[in-house]
């Protein structure tokens, strides 16, 4: 997700001239640079920033200082640039996005939500954006909901493991069992010769079947 934000977010705004344009440049380039090394945020900020006062009505310069202030660790500042983002130009689909994430890292899941509903709806095609969504609907209580959505990720990018692990879940504590096994064997057939293979451990697990341990990198954002 971050490569694709950056394709968008480093265009050129608007054309002023020559002159502006290689300043524009020097600040973008200079704060890329910053940007990727984690130990020069500050630096990423300060060069976006004077990019933004070279260009202060370019919707991708503010998205680009947003981006490096959240980096940096400031937080409320970068929210409120974005937002300012979204307001000029609610068409960018990146500002949804990084939104989303940093209202559901705080916690305020409607507010998510929203954002994610936004981005899903800007970008259909996008599982991380479905995922989100099936996270958020989960935490919701909103089962059937988050099935919905982790099924529409899961279809959009079936080696994407993270959508399989919650529908596995989700569907086992629902006691709808093959369609839960199918999420560890694609072949039903398979499935269910793995719970025959199984059935005295089932037994000492009371009929239910194991659980299983989320992957050690999974990352929810």
């Amino acid at each position: 997700m971050t490569r694709l934000i950056w394709a968008a977010a480093l265009l050129a705004a608007q054309s002023g001239g020559p002159a502006v344009e290689d300043r524009l440049a020097r600040h973008r380039n200079l704060g890329k640079a910053f940007f990727e090394n984690p130990t020069t945020q500050a630096q990423a900020v300060t060069e976006f920033g004077k990019a933004l006062a070279v260009a202060p009505q370019s919707a991708r310069e503010r998205l680009n200082y947003g981006i490096a202030l959240l980096a940096a660790g400031k937080t409320a500042e970068g929210i409120a640039e974005i937002q300012k983002v979204q307001a000029q130009q609610p068409a960018l689909a990146h500002t949804w996005f990084n939104l989303g994430v940093q209202f559901k890292k705080a916690g305020e899941y409607d507010k998510a939500k929203e954002q994610f509903d936004g981005f899903a709806a800007r970008v259909p095609s996008e599982p991380t954006g479905h995922y989100n969504l099936g996270v958020l609907l989960k935490l919701a209580n909103r089962n059937p909901e988050a099935i919905a959505a982790f099924e529409t990720a899961s279809k959009l990018n079936p080696n994407l493991a993270a959508p399989h692990f919650q529908l596995y879940n989700l569907y086992r504590q629902a006691g709808r069992r093959d369609e839960a096994l199918r999420r560890l064997w694609p072949d039903l057939r398979l499935a269910r010769s793995a719970a025959a293979y199984g059935r005295a451990s089932r037994r000492r697990h009371r009929g239910r079947l194991p659980r299983v341990r989320r992957p050690r990198r999974l990352r929810h954002g």
